[in-house]
């Protein structure tokens, strides 16, 4: 398999989904939603398992239930970030790392 590409199960079948099209997963009951940039995917893999295959520098958990590419960071606020025009919200320990680590990415 491609190291840009992550395999992924979704009901029934297995997906490939491209890792740079991945926006940000959602954990929602038992469910994960993959939200891409061409559509979403309602995945029954867990958030950790998600969250152990995908690179980690290319991806931070921002919230208990959210994981976001730093790719598709679009602005950040004092409670929660933004992926394109959708505000997630961010837990309060993680939001110091990320205001930092975003400062270090970008200036």
């Amino acid at each position: 398999m491609n190291p840009e590409e992550i395999l992924v199960r979704a009901g029934d079948k297995w997906l490939v989904l491209r890792i740079a099209d991945i926006r940000y997963i959602k954990a929602d009951n038992k469910v994960c939603r993959v939200i891409t940039i061409h559509r979403e995917h309602i995945l029954t893999t867990p958030l950790q398992v998600l969250e152990a295959d995908l690179p980690r520098d290319r991806f931070l958990r921002v919230h208990r239930c959210y994981l976001v590419a730093w790719s598709h960071i679009t602005a950040l606020t004092t409670n929660g970030v933004y992926v394109g025009s959708e505000e997630l919200p961010v837990s309060r320990n993680v939001l110091p790392d990320l205001n930092s680590r975003y400062a270090m990415r970008y200036y």
